[in-house]
């Protein structure tokens, strides 16, 4: 009898927890089995069971309650299953969470332990959650703008919903720290090499020298010196595995940085497609494999350099992010082909040109991308 008495009271509990998740979000009571809203309006005249007690929706739709009927509690947290307690309800468990925010680390501390989290950019309450194997959170962000995290013991409570803002820093010569998270056209120093930062993330630093090389270079030489190639009507084709520029990137300039860098260097897997029209309708030759994969192009071969020249993707992303774009302005070469016998270049009013003849001689910013 014992037992069937505790099942009718979770059914019935259920069927009211059912009909819960179908109203707004806010504060409720069930009283003498009848739910209403604080201030005191009936909010269905449907019958559940003659407890009392108080109820919480929150703006995601979670739902917590505790009711007493007949001598017991009946609980829900707001992730967890409802619970039957051969006792009288105590009042809702919360817990708080500190937060400490500082550049890319931002830390949290509470003294809840066996904690979850979940962290969004968006206030929606989606996403994964991650088990705390510390007693405190420490996360590295390197995306600005606005994020959320929400948090929550063993039994579903939720501590409050946290919402923190990631700023870049913007630093002019500064010497470089693997975590700090720079904003775009910031630069750093780096073997006594003056840097622009094109993009920092949580996996990379993307670095564009600030000032030309001494020499200016062209990717193509002339005839039969092995770099470039050209056809039977001297028409040349270019093509990154056999440009000049690559050679020199990565053959001479390389040698100016110290042993620790190069070991930090991620290898660009460039694309060597120098007839493939698929990538928005131009060759798709110079493009990274991150570049093709984002864009969804189709690239047929590759090939490897420690260090590159700037795209148009990364020119783009670098130009509408610099407060102070006179770190990219100048006239030197970008990696994208589009035409035989023509390449591209950024130009001095910050115009990506694509018709740079591939024997003039201009200025050259090596690109590297140094692992976090």
């Amino acid at each position: 009898m014992k037992r069937y008495k505790e099942i009718s009271i979770m059914n019935k509990s259920k069927e009211l927890l059912s009909d819960l998740y179908s109203i707004k979000s806010g504060d409720y009571k069930l009283k003498d089995g009848i739910l209403f809203s604080t201030s005191g309006s009936v909010i269905n005249k449907k019958y559940y069971f003659d407890g009392n007690g108080k109820i919480n929706i929150d703006e995601y739709g979670n739902v917590k309650f505790k009711i007493n009927y007949d001598n017991k509690c009946i609980s829900k947290t707001s992730l967890g299953n409802i619970e039957l307690l051969n006792e009288r309800c105590m009042d809702y468990y919360s817990f708080n969470v500190e937060i400490i925010k500082n550049n890319s680390k931002i830390s949290f501390i509470s003294n809840e332990k066996n904690l979850s989290y979940k962290l969004s950019y968006k206030d929606d309450f989606k996403g994964v959650w991650n088990n705390i194997n510390t007693d405190n959170l420490l996360l590295k962000n390197y995306r600005e703008g606005k994020n959320y995290i929400w948090f929550k013991d063993k039994n579903g409570n939720l501590s409050k919903k946290i919402e923190f803002e990631v700023e870049c820093l913007d630093t002019r010569n500064a010497k470089y720290n693997k975590d700090v998270f720079y904003c775009s056209g910031s630069t750093v120093n780096i073997d006594d090499i003056e840097w622009v930062i094109i993009e920092d993330n949580t996996k990379y630093t993307k670095l564009m020298k600030y000032l030309p090389l001494d020499e200016k270079i062209s990717p193509c030489t002339k005839l039969n010196e092995g770099y470039c190639f050209y056809n039977k009507n001297n028409k040349i084709t270019h093509k990154w595995s056999n440009s000049y520029i690559n050679y020199y990137l990565n053959n001479i300039f390389i040698n100016k940085l110290s042993s620790e860098t190069r070991n930090l260097i991620i290898e660009n897997e460039i694309c060597n497609d120098y007839e493939n029209h698929s990538c928005n309708n131009e060759i798709c030759g110079g493009y990274s494999r991150e570049e093709i994969d984002h864009n969804n192009y189709v690239c047929r071969y590759y090939t490897n350099s420690l260090i590159k020249i700037i795209s148009y993707d990364e020119f783009n992303y670098v130009y509408s992010r610099s407060k102070d774009k006179k770190v990219i302005n100048g006239n030197y070469w970008a990696i994208n082909t589009y035409e035989n016998d023509k390449g591209s270049s950024i130009q001095f009013n910050y115009d990506f040109y694509i018709l740079e003849d591939l024997t003039n001689k201009l200025d050259i910013k090596p690109v590297i991308m140094l692992r976090k």
